[in-house]
């Protein structure tokens, strides 16, 4: 896994959104799965919840390795 910043999505330049109500639980559901992995690299719950709801608004699913490697590549994006 690649070294992630711990911040929210706006201090890494990524535009925060919510997810359309009948997301909101996929976005939740993908925070509980990845809280352990992105815990590891420093980032809080309330970081982990909107990074989450910006991918699902953006994406709208996906797995935990899809969404760290996301988070990734926005993080690289905006260096």
């Amino acid at each position: 896994m690649s070294d992630l910043t711990p911040e929210e999505p706006h201090e890494a330049g990524v535009p925060e959104r919510l997810a359309d109500p009948s997301h909101e639980e996929g976005a939740r559901i993908l925070a509980d799965e990845a809280r352990d992995t992105l815990r590891e690299q420093g980032f809080t719950d309330e970081q982990i919840r909107e990074w989450a709801e910006t991918y699902i608004a953006e994406e709208g699913s996906g797995d935990v390795d899809a969404f760290v490697a996301w988070i990734a590549a926005r993080e690289r994006r905006n260096d």
